[in-house]
């Protein structure tokens, strides 16, 4: 018995045939044995139905079905590829490797072992490697506005509270609330904002170039 001869037997057609058995299959109500003829060497597949679950072990003498004869098709089936969503006897290709991240810079690793450097000072304010790393950009935003590292770490070290409950919120509050503005750049241009002359200014304009054309036709002092 196979697939194709259920379904000429019945209307539902083939895959749905196949998706019930291979669902009988999956609760042990159903298995698939595969026997051999001692006289002619030809192989029959027998469909064994159960009131209950099977046990794993296949009856003495016989052996489950395997590859083309597992899908219920007959023995002369062309073998191919499996289907999709089957799963073969190979293994799956290993997962690549987590990328690593990018190295800190020269200026953010010194930030961070400035930020490494409190817990000498207290031991309230010791900061983990990756902590200092994560705040370091903060420090460097300090020393971007003109600030020291003794600057820097008076601001974090000064009046610390009695209980510090968590040492990266209080350093990560006091860098960004207590952050010094950047002085602001001298001025070196001055913009000029140029007018055009109302109906007043060009007529004394007028006035002076005719007194200036005057005075040299007749050889007088010109004007000032």
């Amino acid at each position: 018995m196979d697939i194709r001869t259920l379904a000429q037997q019945r209307k539902e057609g083939r895959s749905r045939i196949a998706s019930a058995l291979h669902e009988l299959e999956d609760s042990r109500y159903l298995r698939r044995v595969v026997r051999k003829s001692r006289e002619t060497g030809q192989l029959s597949t027998v469909y064994e139905v159960f009131d209950t679950p099977y046990e794993d072990e296949p009856p003495k003498g016989e052996f489950p079905e395997s590859e083309n004869l597992a899908s219920g098709e007959s023995d002369d089936a062309p073998a191919g590829d499996p289907p999709s969503g089957e799963k073969t006897g190979e293994q799956e290709p290993p997962s690549p490797p987590a990328a690593e991240p990018p190295a800190p810079s020269e200026r953010t690793a010194l930030a961070a072992g400035l930020l490494g450097s409190l817990g000498r000072v207290d031991p309230r304010l010791t900061l983990g490697a990756a902590e200092a790393l994560r705040l370091a950009p903060l420090v460097e935003a300090w020393w971007d506005a003109g600030a020291s590292s003794a600057q820097v770490r008076a601001a974090l070290t000064d009046g610390l509270p009695r209980p510090v409950y968590s040492a990266s919120a209080l350093v990560e509050n006091r860098l960004r609330r207590k952050r010094p503005v950047a002085a602001a750049e001298p001025v070196t241009t001055v913009g000029v904002e140029l007018r055009r002359p109302g109906t007043a200014a060009c007529r004394e304009a007028a006035q002076r170039g005719g007194a200036l054309a005057r005075a040299l036709l007749r050889g007088l002092p010109v004007p000032a």
